[in-house]
């Protein structure tokens, strides 16, 4: 089949593509703004991208998969059903192409990638070759995707109620907090789609809930499900142990663990994943054990070089308890200044938590906000990055705002300590860029 991918150099989009190629289709693409970091890694796969979006790119295509990021009404979408080929959205293809294996799915508003990515290392490390389809780029494997057999372990989103397409074999929920509001029009909906989503788990099936949110496991449990609780005084409750590198030590399941990567965050991550491959038929002790090889994911907390002195780190965050872990994190690992560069992303989740994220940004020594970046959606009248800056001033926070062109000064004048570039949008890439150019 010759399958036709619009915003494929996006992280769910550009997953999908390795799927379907993995399964012996021909790929193809589009997208807006193409990174060249995904076209390289596409190129790899033998998938063609094109700029911009054409009804031209349809010749000779049997499926057209699209995110939902892209309107109803382009011309590529409408064309094609005017055409009769078949039109999925993302979260469309993803049931689709999940439904022939057995499914693991990872939920949640923080920590997802980070457990998808640890399940799928711990799976594939004791062999049971999982296809895995992640969020973020896992080194180890290329990219965000692992071509493998029955066993699927998947990152799930809420975004555009992607996870009610979903029938699992075994299910968890990471965290909840009110993301993806212009989805669901309510905390309250917010809340049912998660409980909907976990009552899918297939019969046997386990069901994880994090500690402060039992209650989404409600009607899992009416029908039969396992369900185990995450967190402090949880049924999965790792202990922490003393480790002052860049990385965790751990006490679970009366197995003593090292974990790679920093923060009480990423070991909670971690004891998910173990309680999941637990269900899966793997011990916890092998599980723990192959943790300790675990690479990481990139932007989560990930040293992507330094300055002089200066570690400089790359991190996704940017929900305010994301930034919170994440700068609480850091904080420990080093005796000079945490400084950090952020970039809110999204007008309508600014609004909604520019108070919290202020707050959150307290916790570093100094802080710098980038203009709001967009994404998917139109400006807001009246929300831009002074309401983060006034939010964190306001609690005793040093933070200004700055626009891109200064970057490149803040590194420069960075000494010592630990300077993390923090968002989802494009702070990661200019980054990277800057960092290049002021070492050579």
């Amino acid at each position: 089949m010759n399958v036709h991918i619009m915003g494929i150099c996006g992280s769910g989009m550009s997953a999908l593509a390795g799927w379907y190629k993995a399964l012996g289709h021909n790929v193809s693409g589009c997208d807006g703004a193409p990174s060249p970091d995904k076209l390289t890694s596409l190129a790899k796969l033998g998938i063609a991208v094109k700029t911009g979006h054409s009804s031209s790119h349809l010749k000779g295509i049997q499926q057209l998969v699209f995110s939902a990021a892209l309107p109803a009404d382009n011309e590529e979408i409408v064309e094609a059903k005017r055409l009769g080929i078949p039109v999925l959205r993302r979260s469309e293809a993803l049931a689709e192409l999940a439904s022939s294996h057995k499914v693991v799915s990872i939920a949640g508003a923080h920590g997802k990638t980070t457990t998808t990515s640890m399940l799928g290392w711990i799976t594939q490390e004791e062999g049971l070759n999982p296809t895995v389809f992640v969020g973020g780029n896992v080194k180890s494997w290329n990219g965000n995707f692992r071509p493998g057999g029955e066993l699927a372990i998947v990152e799930s989103d809420e975004f555009d109620r992607t996870f009610l397409r979903l029938t699992p074999s075994h299910a968890a929920v990471t965290s909840f907090a009110l993301e993806h509001l212009e989805c669901y029009g309510s905390p309250e909906a917010l809340e049912w789609a998660f409980q909907v989503f976990l009552e899918s788990v297939l019969p046997g099936g386990t069901v994880i809930v994090p500690m402060e949110k039992p209650g989404l496991g409600f009607w899992a449990e009416r029908i039969g499900r396992k369900i185990l609780t995450s967190g402090p005084g949880g049924d999965i409750d790792a202990k922490m142990g003393s480790y002052r590198g860049w990385g965790e030590k751990y006490r679970l399941f009366g197995c003593n663990g090292f974990l790679p990567a920093p923060g009480v965050h990423n070991v909670r991550n971690a004891q998910v994943a173990v309680a999941l491959s637990m269900a899966c038929g793997v011990e916890p002790a092998r599980a723990i054990e192959a943790l300790s090889g675990w690479p990481g994911v990139s932007r989560r907390l990930e040293k992507i070089g330094n300055y002089k002195n200066t570690v400089i780190v790359s991190d996704y965050a940017h929900h305010p308890d994301e930034i919170a872990a994440a700068l609480s994190s850091v904080k420990k690992l080093t005796g000079g200044p945490v400084t950090v560069v952020f970039q809110p992303h999204l007008p309508s989740r600014t609004s909604l938590l520019y108070r919290e994220m202020g707050t959150a940004l307290r916790i570093a020594d100094r802080s710098y906000v980038l203009p709001v970046y967009k994404a998917r959606e139109e400006s807001i009248p009246g929300v831009d990055s002074s309401l983060v800056c006034s939010a964190a001033t306001g609690s005793g926070a040093r933070c200004e705002s700055i626009s891109m062109d200064q970057l490149e000064s803040i590194v420069r004048a960075a000494e010592g300590g630990i300077l993390v570039f923090m968002g989802a949008g494009s702070v990661d890439a200019e980054a990277r860029k800057i960092l290049q150019e002021v070492n050579q």
